[in-house]
């Protein structure tokens, strides 16, 4: 396995797309080589030693390329050191979760897949409506939210959460492991 490292995610206008050029932009500035695309894209994890995937979130799930990545390539996945991300309109509440929240930020499903593969952290970051995209009725819905609200994506966390993955990346292995 080589020192690759594979950002994938499923998007549907793009917030999420950025979010992951994000997080390859800063792990390459960090000394990794790595690759971006989209989760639908992924013929193989093979060339990758670790893995960040990331989903849009659209009433509580995953879209449904990533989610496939994650669900059928799990296996492979449990082999690789992995990050989850998420991307919704709102952003992970700083203080105390209640299980309606957490719901809503953390999806069963991804989650117990999560698990399963033994992803190293699940992430929610804010992402963004856009009143451009879309149809009539979701722009015109996009159009009622306040602008303030409209872009929620924190870049300074997002870039010092892809810092750390690479720094768990360039620690050495444990020993005896």
């Amino acid at each position: 396995m080589s020192d690759r490292v594979l950002v994938a995610c499923g998007t549907k206008f793009g917030a999420t797309a950025e979010i992951a050029e994000a997080i390859g932009t800063a792990l390459r500035v960090a000394g990794l080589r790595v690759n971006v695309t989209r989760a639908r894209k992924v013929r193989s994890l093979n060339p990758y030693r670790a893995v960040v995937l990331g989903s849009a979130g659209y009433m509580a799930r995953w879209r449904r390329d990533a989610m496939r990545l994650l669900r059928h390539r799990r296996r492979e996945l449990a082999q690789r050191d992995v990050w989850l991300f998420w991307s919704g309109s709102v952003g992970e509440d700083k203080g105390e979760q209640d299980a309606q929240q957490e719901r809503w930020t953390k999806p069963k499903r991804a989650q117990q897949l999560a698990s399963e593969i033994g992803a190293r952290e699940h992430v929610v970051f804010g992402g963004r409506v856009s009143d451009y995209a879309g149809s009539f009725m979701r722009k015109k819905m996009a159009r009622n939210i306040p602008p303030e609200l409209r872009e929620r994506r924190d870049w300074d966390t997002i870039e010092a959460w892809a810092r750390k993955i690479a720094a768990a990346l360039h620690e050495p292995p444990a020993a005896g492991g």
